[in-house]
């Protein structure tokens, strides 16, 4: 027994020393990448990914996390909206990090990655270096630089060309925007949020490691990866569960804003009856409807000309979220006209548009587009009209 505890002791000693002012790690360390479940919360609908260094022997269990940002800044939503907000590396314990995933039942799966004691001292000495205050701050890129593609860098820089992703095929023939819609339904109305922000640069098609700058694709990469074609580069790996069936969204709550969007067009219709009925046209409707989509526009805009979002320029959806609606609804009667019949051919575009690349487009923009058609041609053939003793009867427009 005497012995046991003096080789346990003796483990313990030998798990971190100090050298010259730096950590040694020693051979008992293990390095693990941690995937986080999506959330339902705004900044949490992708997943997360972060690094965990462990030693079983030892009360050494860390995790670097590349996703943290300051919540609490005065100029957070400022920043945010003009792609200026800043991440950076944390650090923190990983029985400080679970609990945040077991309350809000989410999974978190583990991958042990095959590396030798030089390689994990390599790995904690680089973190260690982009700990430090004048390396430790980037600014986020939702594509290109995140939690997600600092830990690819990460593992790319320790393994080098040893590092084999061949045989990931997955998503290939995916644009950026495809493959985060299918994490729209954690979160609906902020997933359509994202997607009318995202301008064409989403429709690009990532390179492999590009692809992986979202979470789960990062897994199912280092899951098909291999060192020289040889031993593969997870060990093992270990799912923490947490999830529960109310942490599956409904259909409904999957599927949100595409239902609004048709009940909103069908009230269109409605409207549509009513005004043949008693011949009268609906006014407010079109003053609401055209201004509200003028103002999306109007913010679309200024996301591609005022703020250092790459991903927002040349954005398709200004097409139909014209900001000159705002204008154009309350116009005098030949600009109207003029406006609603360039308007209208947009529209009709779009509309075949969808035929052929409905992907450049949120299904939920589908009923949009075409209720704005309807009242963009009853706008400008100024219907419900009928004559009386051969004279045009005027309503209220």
């Amino acid at each position: 027994m005497k012995q046991f505890y003096l080789s346990l002791g003796l483990a313990l000693l030998l798990t971190v020393t100090v050298r010259a002012g730096e950590v040694v790690l020693s051979p008992f360390c293990r390095v693990s990448v941690l995937t986080c479940d999506p959330g339902r919360e705004p900044y949490a609908i992708f997943g997360h990914s972060a690094i965990r260094v462990r030693n079983s022997l030892s009360d050494l269990d860390v995790v670097f996390n590349y996703g943290t940002f300051d919540f609490d800044d005065p100029h957070f939503y400022d920043k945010f909206l003009r792609g200026r907000l800043t991440y950076f590396l944390g650090i923190t314990s990983f029985k400080d990090f679970l609990p945040e995933y077991k309350d809000d039942h989410q999974r978190v799966r583990e991958q042990v990655l095959n590396m030798q004691p030089e390689e994990i001292q390599r790995l904690w000495d680089r973190l260690q270096e982009n700990l430090k205050e004048e390396n430790r701050y980037y600014k986020y890129d939702f594509f290109y630089d995140n939690c997600s593609t600092r830990i690819r860098e990460d593992i790319k820089w320790i393994y080098g060309d040893r590092l084999r992703t061949d045989d990931w095929k997955a998503g290939e023939n995916r644009s950026f925007r495809q493959e985060i819609t299918s994490y729209f339904i954690y979160n609906s109305w902020t997933g359509f949020g994202i997607d009318l922000c995202l301008g064409l640069s989403a429709d690009k098609r990532p390179s492999p490691d590009e692809r992986m700058f979202l979470p789960w694709n990062l897994y199912d990469a280092l899951a098909f990866s291999s060192i020289d074609h040889g031993q593969s580069v997870v060990s093992a790996t270990v799912v923490y569960d947490f999830s529960n069936a109310g942490s599956v969204p409904t259909a409904l709550e999957r599927h949100t804003p595409l239902v609004v969007c048709w009940i909103l067009l069908a009230t269109g219709l409605l409207i549509v009856a009513l005004e043949a009925k008693y011949r009268r046209k609906w006014v407010f409707f079109d003053g609401l409807l055209f201004t509200l989509t003028g103002l999306v526009g109007v913010a679309l805009f200024c996301l591609w000309c005022f703020t250092d979002h790459s991903v927002t320029k040349w954005n398709q959806n200004l097409l139909w979220a014209s900001p000159l609606n705002l204008i154009a609804v309350w116009a005098g009667a030949r600009l109207k006209r003029a406006y609603f019949f360039v308007y209208s051919i947009v529209l009709a575009g779009l509309l075949l548009w969808f035929l052929v690349a409905a992907y450049y487009f949120d299904m939920a923009v589908l009923p949009l587009v075409l209720l704005l058609l309807v009242r963009s041609i009853i706008t400008l053939l100024q219907w419900p009209a009928t004559f009386q003793h051969g004279r045009p009867v005027k309503y209220d427009r």
